[in-house]
């Protein structure tokens, strides 16, 4: 029972985030890992960390903390292409355009069809280089190879 309730509490500050209620997002993750019981840092689980990491950053303004907590969930599951999205979230609202990029990239690198990933960089202007780069981007061949390699992605 107190498993169930402790998810409500993170789920509840995951929505919270993708409402822009960043100081109530802060204040749910924060219950949660309380009321989770972990009394060692070390046992958070990653997704909490990264989603801390987070919530810090916007909220408070914490960017170099928000990016250390979710550095931390990456050393846990560098796999995981969501830890990347995070802190890249974080480091686009700190100011750290290239950073974001980076983190963007290392994420795409697992899983390139990630959508929220691709979305980030949209909305920073940024594109995938072209299929055949020594052709320009409008190039007819390009837009076409380009539809069909990334629809099937």
């Amino acid at each position: 029972m107190k498993k169930l309730y402790t998810n409500e509490f993170f789920y509840d500050g995951i929505k919270l985030l993708k409402d822009r209620r960043y100081i109530d997002a802060l204040d749910s993750i924060k219950t949660a890992i309380k009321t989770s019981g972990y009394e060692d840092a070390d046992k958070i689980p990653a997704t909490y960390l990264s989603y801390l990491g987070l919530a810090t950053a916007l909220a408070e303004k914490k960017y170099r903390a928000g990016a250390l907590i979710c550095e931390n969930a990456i050393k846990k599951e560098f796999y995981n292409p969501l830890f990347y999205l995070n802190l890249g979230k974080v480091y686009a609202a700190g100011g750290y355009k290239l950073k974001a990029i980076e983190a963007f990239n290392k994420g795409l690198q697992i899983d390139g069809s990630y959508d929220e990933i691709i979305n980030e960089l949209k909305k920073m202007g940024i594109r995938r280089r072209p299929i055949v780069p020594f052709l320009t981007r409008t190039h007819a061949l390009n837009k076409h190879l380009g539809l069909l390699l990334y629809k099937n992605l």
